[in-house]
């Protein structure tokens, strides 16, 4: 019997899709206005108020010109200088009588020293020294020394106001000093007058007996008077102790001071010792011309020409004779008298042995000599 033949079995119903529901459009937010940053009102700028200007003074002189303010140097320092005045005995027709004279000096440190000139004290048997605000007080002199025209006086005050001494290397030609003291002995206080150093390391004689050495020169007007007081620089400081002055029909007033470097040595050792001892050659010298070099045949550009030698004086002694020219101390050249003086001040003491190196009969010769202490007079 045949297999009997299945039903087909029906397709499925096809069954229509469900179409996704399409979602309501979401609105757009509500546009929410921006709230603005409220700008806030300008502040006005502060009132503008116009500077009080500070008050303006002349201008002085100096500042007006660039010239140094004198008028402060000399309100600083004129406590310190003071009017001398000695009391000396004169040999008269009819006898002795009193004489005055008269100068300046200036206190150079807290113990009641007074820096003056010699030959305005010299013979005194009375010294009275006068202050700026009119206070007179006796002084006594502690020593002085010709030969630099220095002394040192002493009164009891020790509260006085000094001055100090400038270093004396830096001293230069050109720059301004003041000169300030008892000019004609004019009442009412100091008198000022203003220069410049004109020149360093000269040298004057006074008389015949009696050369200053190691001044300076200046074109400061230094009066009668003035002999004695400071030659200082714009810082107040001493510069160099106020001594001579040329004058003539040809000469407009070449004033001299003693330079700081001998007034700090000669002061110490016054102050100290009461005198200064200073090495001694005992010759008469000067400085070569040139006719003198020539006829000599000196191989060096200067020397200083023995013109006579002291009986039985150190360089006697020691073989040195007239016409010699000496050339050397101890290696240390002398071309000109100054430079030997110099070296006798400063560099070598009383009894000391040095070699004298001099230009004899063409040729060079060396003698050791003992130096002796200089004769006061």
């Amino acid at each position: 019997m045949p297999a009997p033949t299945p039903e087909p079995t029906p397709p499925p119903a096809t069954v229509a899709p469900t179409p996704a529901p399409t979602p309501e459009p979401t609105p757009p937010p509500a546009t929410v206005a921006p709230t603005l940053v409220p700008t806030p009102e300008p502040i006005p700028p502060p009132a503008t108020v116009a500077p009080t200007p500070a008050p303006t003074s002349e201008p002085t002189p100096s500042q007006l010109f660039g010239l140094p303010d004198v008028s402060s140097v000399v309100e600083d320092v004129r406590d310190s200088v003071v009017s001398v005045v000695a009391e000396v005995e004169a040999q008269g027709f009819f006898g002795t009588r009193p004489r005055v004279q008269s100068g300046s000096g200036v206190i150079i440190d807290n113990q009641g020293h007074i820096l003056t000139n010699n030959h305005v004290i010299e013979g005194s048997g009375k010294v009275t020294i006068t202050l700026d605000d009119g206070r007179q007080l006796d002084a006594t002199i502690r020593g002085a020394d010709p030969s630099t025209d220095l002394a040192v006086l002493r009164v009891e005050d020790v509260s006085l106001p000094y001055l100090p001494f400038a270093d004396p290397s830096n001293v230069r030609v050109g720059q301004w000093v003041i000169a300030i003291g008892n000019a004609l002995a004019l009442p009412g206080g100091p008198s000022v007058t203003i220069g410049i150093v004109s020149a360093v390391e000269r040298s004057l004689a006074v008389d015949q007996e009696t050369t200053l050495y190691d001044l300076i020169q200046t074109d400061t007007v230094i009066n009668p008077g003035n002999s004695g007081g400071p030659l200082l620089n714009m810082a107040g400081e001493v510069v160099g102790i106020n001594t001579a002055v040329l004058r003539s029909t040809n000469i407009e007033g070449i004033g001299f001071a003693v330079s700081g470097e001998t007034a700090i040595h000669v002061s110490n050792e016054l102050i100290e010792w009461g005198s200064i001892r200073w090495p001694w050659l005992g010759i008469v010298i000067s400085d070569l011309n040139a006719e003198q070099v020539a006829e000599r045949q000196v191989p060096t550009r200067g020397g200083i020409l023995v013109q006579g030698v002291v009986e039985s004086g150190p360089a006697e002694r020691g073989g040195l004779r007239a016409d010699d020219v000496i050339m050397s101390l101890d290696v240390q050249a002398t071309p000109e008298v100054r430079d030997l003086i110099q070296l006798l001040r400063f560099e070598f003491q009383v009894h000391q042995v040095v070699d004298v190196e001099v230009w004899r009969a063409g040729e060079v010769r060396k003698f050791q000599v003992i130096l002796g202490e200089r004769p006061s007079s």
